[in-house]
């Protein structure tokens, strides 16, 4: 049967940012300024993502207090909101931005409630503290001063395959800018054979990473078995 953690909003969002690629390259007006101010912003919410993931040892098995985590409780999904911001502004499209404001309060807010309810029942009275000093999105002026502090960890963004949605980052911006040059500027495909190289060989390392490191395959196949079967009585 079909998996129910498929539907929730925490996994939609990823399903529907892969969908959302090809209509962003189709409806953009992208320009120069909008290229740029777009990039910067993407750029900014992976940072902030790489600085939280630091600080994440296994989410939902132990408490982050510590580092961006000490400013704010959603540090992850403040960074996701400027991936986010940052790809509507680079394709210029006041409707695609509009459908992320208003997707991005719909998931995340149900999101954020389920993840807290989690923690509470887990963690209990620390994380009930924690809850009162930090707040949930908007950062605090000065960190937080937890009773356990902890270090950024390198290896954690690697053991998050977080090199994952830094690829997927540089994938759009190079999409998107292809479509910008061989649709709108009619520049020769030849000129831009390179570009088109690499955005190639970075679309193929994403889906072998996906479907052999990290198993998608074997969970998509899990997920979806085959409907016509007759359950045995």
């Amino acid at each position: 049967m079909l998996r129910k953690e498929w539907f929730r909003p925490k996994k939609l969002r990823v399903l529907l940012a892969w969908i959302a690629i090809p209509f962003l390259i189709y409806y953009t007006n992208i320009n120069d300024t909008s290229y740029r101010w777009g990039a910067i912003l993407m750029g900014i919410g992976e940072l902030i993502r790489l600085w939280s993931l630091g600080y994440v040892e296994r989410k939902g098995k132990q408490l982050a207090m510590s580092g961006p985590y000490a400013f704010t409780r959603n540090p992850l999904y403040i960074g996701n909101f400027f991936l986010g911001l940052g790809v509507a502004v680079l394709v210029a499209n006041w409707i695609i931005m509009g459908i992320f404001l208003i997707g991005f309060v719909w998931i995340y807010k149900s999101t954020v409630q389920h993840e807290e309810n989690d923690l509470r029942k887990k963690f209990g009275a620390p994380y009930e503290l924690y809850c009162k000093n930090v707040p949930r999105f908007f950062p605090r002026l000065s960190p937080y001063q937890a009773a356990t502090r902890d270090s950024f960890d390198r290896q954690r963004i690697i053991k998050h395959h977080e090199y994952v949605t830094v690829l997927g980052i540089i994938l759009v911006l190079c999409g998107i800018h292809l479509y910008d040059e061989l649709v709108f500027e009619k520049d020769s495909f030849a000129s831009q054979i390179p570009l088109v190289i690499l955005t190639a060989i970075i679309g193929l390392i994403i889906l072998f990473e996906r479907f052999i490191f990290s198993g998608f395959g074997r969970m998509f196949a899990e997920g979806f078995p085959n409907l016509f079967l007759k359950k045995k009585k």
